[in-house]
């Protein structure tokens, strides 16, 4: 489940990876890839569209990866239907979004937003935005490919995705969550830090929390490899 930046495309190496051994799917939210847009650009309604999904597909239950605004959806869908969740893994995401007055959520908005309104596309603005959310070395290839799914998506989806974002809160929740859960953070993650991250891990009962030394926001581009292995290494372990 992919980030509000990103859209299902950018899963390319995960789904070639695991391919073999698993049925693999990844799921573009409404607006995003080919999938078709929704009006009302809420958490319950993304859960009730992905739901529609996983019964078209006959998935009754599946193991998840949540990236960012993906883990969000991720969350909303386990606390509404954990019989749906075989385990998890959240990724480079929280349990809430900003502060409780909502300053810090306005000037989010407006800093994203404003550039969009002078005319800027998510084309143009692609290279700066992963620039801003990678870390030390990120692989090239994978830069490329997060740019090529970034190329792709409409302002006016994105701008609907960020202002569900900063809606979310699901920090009494955590305690809930049921089935293995990964939480994986990248050292040089300014959007979702690791010490954040780690706390959120210590409020889910018997998770796992792993922090990818030297990466940023992007760790299934920037670091393909180490992250398939991450992820590896949580599923046989299960």
């Amino acid at each position: 489940m992919h980030g509000v930046g990103t859209e299902a495309s950018y899963w390319q190496v995960q789904l070639k990876k695991f391919s073999s051994r698993f049925r693999t799917i990844a799921w573009n939210a409404p607006g995003y890839g080919d999938s078709n847009p929704i009006s009302r650009f809420t958490f319950k309604a993304l859960v009730k569209r992905l739901e529609r999904a996983l019964d078209e597909l006959k998935v009754s239950k599946a193991f998840f990866v949540g990236h960012s605004f993906g883990g969000m959806i991720l969350q909303e869908l386990a606390v509404l239907h954990p019989e749906r969740i075989a385990g998890m893994v959240l990724y480079s995401t929280s349990s809430a979004f900003g502060k409780a007055d909502g300053t810090w959520q306005k000037e989010f908005l407006r800093k994203r937003l404003a550039p969009m309104q002078k005319g800027k596309t998510l084309k143009d603005l692609a290279p700066i935005i992963l620039r801003e959310l990678t870390g030390d070395s990120p692989d090239q290839a994978g830069i490329l490919l997060g740019l090529e799914s970034t190329h792709k998506i409409p302002n006016k989806v994105y701008e609907q995705a960020l202002r569900c974002i900063v809606t979310f809160d699901q920090r009494s929740n955590l305690e809930k969550l049921k089935g293995p859960v990964l939480v994986l953070s990248g050292e040089k993650d300014l959007n979702a830090p690791p010490a954040m991250m780690q706390k959120m891990a210590s409020r889910i009962p018997n998770a796992n929390y792993v922090c990818l030394q030297g990466i940023g926001h992007l760790a299934n581009l920037e670091c393909p490899g180490v992250f398939n292995r991450t992820l590896n290494d949580f599923f046989i372990s299960l």
